[in-house]
């Protein structure tokens, strides 16, 4: 049978980009319904690879008939998700339209667009500068089993304070391994006391575990990841092993203590190989900065002085530059761009971490965020903490645990029947987090 162009970009493109596995796996076995099912469903995430697929399967009447003016709303859609070239593809397709089928592939186009839910969004923390200041923190016990096996990792948990400073509904949000150390975290959290406002705040941390000598060095991590061929299945689209390489990343990322970000013209190679300059240290002892608070990027010169600020919040462009411009931020910035953020309550205090470029393989965000748009229910719960867009998603899906800190977050900014609606959802779904909240509320 006669191979379309678009038919051989595929190919290609299962080599070089993540997709879902199993929509895959049912379009191999030629189950075009089941396949077209699954591709459909992630187009509301803004999965430009199951966009791309769609448009092979109507030029190819797989599972469907022949349709060209869908094949080019489809590429035009995977286009405008970031799929390059389904550009030049959707191009060739809509010269051989009519004037008509043309008209009718724009409004598709526009129906496609509309139905997306998930836009790209930036999915970089900012750190949390209302939430009260610790005064006791215990140190979680190491698991004993993960000791003998020399494991190390992280757990990510999310918690409610109450107003005298209490730990209360402790969840896990994310963990590296996965059943592992959390509950070492959810002990530890248990004994934790914050300083006492009157107000409720909801509490977040990441809690890293490592052994006295086991440095997450290089090779380490490169022969976990071959060892479990998490690279792998994660670039041929396995959203489980997109997930665990995410979490890894972001463990290793956080022991980097920089900021690290995405390049995307930096070249992307078939083997995993960590930069190195991931395992380096790449933060400056803490400083005085009276009057900042929150977060910022800035560029520096060969002298450590701010020419430039990037980015900003909550704090203005133009709040940050009246405070930096021109000044020396830390002897040791030279040349180069800096992740500022603030470390304590009255924000005396900022701590300067350098910005690392790396290209998108290596990026915890990329993987996160791919495993998300590829059906992964975690990650897409973690994307939910992170950005509206994937919230409100969930929340369509009615999904138990998004329900739960929506309504804690709703309740706290005073939107108490919506914040109270949603706990209910969600305890109708027997969530015992959001019964443990609501009694604590």
């Amino acid at each position: 049978m006669r191979k379309s162009l678009v038919a051989s970009s595929l190919l290609l493109s299962c080599l070089a980009q993540a997709d879902l596995l199993d929509a895959l796996k049912y379009y191999d076995q030629k189950d075009y319904a089941k396949a077209k099912a699954e591709f459909a469903a992630l187009v509301p995430l803004g999965n430009e690879t199951a966009a791309f697929n769609l448009a092979v399967m109507h030029q190819e009447g797989q599972g469907t008939a022949v349709d060209l003016v869908k094949t080019q709303a489809y590429l035009q859609l995977a286009y405008s998700l970031g799929d390059k070239k389904s550009g030049r593809l959707a191009k060739a397709i809509f010269g051989r339209l009519t004037a008509a089928e043309q008209q009718q592939a724009t409004a598709n186009f526009e129906q496609l667009v509309a139905s997306v839910q998930i836009n790209n969004p930036s999915v970089q923390e900012q750190p949390d500068v209302d939430s009260p200041e610790p005064i006791s923190r215990k140190e979680p016990k190491y698991p004993v089993s993960a000791a003998r096996r020399g494991q190390f990792g992280f757990a990510e948990a999310r918690f409610l304070i109450d107003e005298k400073g209490q730990v209360q509904g402790i969840e896990i949000v994310n963990e590296y391994p996965k059943g592992t150390f959390d509950k070492a975290t959810k002990n530890a959290l248990t004994n934790w006391k914050y300083q006492a406002t009157g107000q409720k705040h909801i509490g977040r941390v990441s809690l890293s575990y490592t052994l006295d000598g086991l440095e997450l060095s290089k090779t380490r991590i490169d022969n976990l990841v071959k060892e479990h061929k998490l690279f792998d299945y994660a670039v041929a689209g396995s959203p489980d092993h997109q997930y665990l390489l995410g979490s890894l990343l972001r463990l290793l990322n956080s022991n980097t203590l920089a900021r690290v970000e995405e390049d995307p013209n930096q070249t992307v190679t078939s083997e995993f190989d960590l930069p190195k300059e991931l395992f380096t240290q790449n933060h400056l002892a803490p400083k005085p900065l009276v009057g900042f608070k929150g977060s910022a990027k800035v560029t520096t010169d060969d002298n450590g002085k701010v020419i430039a600020v990037l980015e900003s919040e909550p704090l203005s462009t133009s709040e940050v530059e009246a405070l930096l411009l021109g000044q020396t931020l830390h002897a040791k910035a030279k040349a180069g761009q800096y992740s500022v953020n603030a470390i304590a309550k009255d924000n005396t205090k900022v701590y300067i971490s350098k910005v690392l470029k790396v290209p998108p393989y290596y990026s915890s965000d990329y993987w996160l965020l791919t495993a998300a748009k590829n059906g992964h229910l975690e990650a897409q719960r973690l994307m939910a903490a992170r950005s509206d867009e994937w919230e409100n998603y969930m929340l369509q899906q009615n999904d138990a645990q998004v329900q739960t800190w929506a309504g804690v977050t709703k309740i706290l900014k005073g939107e108490q029947e919506q914040g109270q609606l949603l706990l209910e959802k969600a305890i109708a779904q027997q969530y015992e987090v959001a019964e443990e909240i609501k009694a604590a509320l």
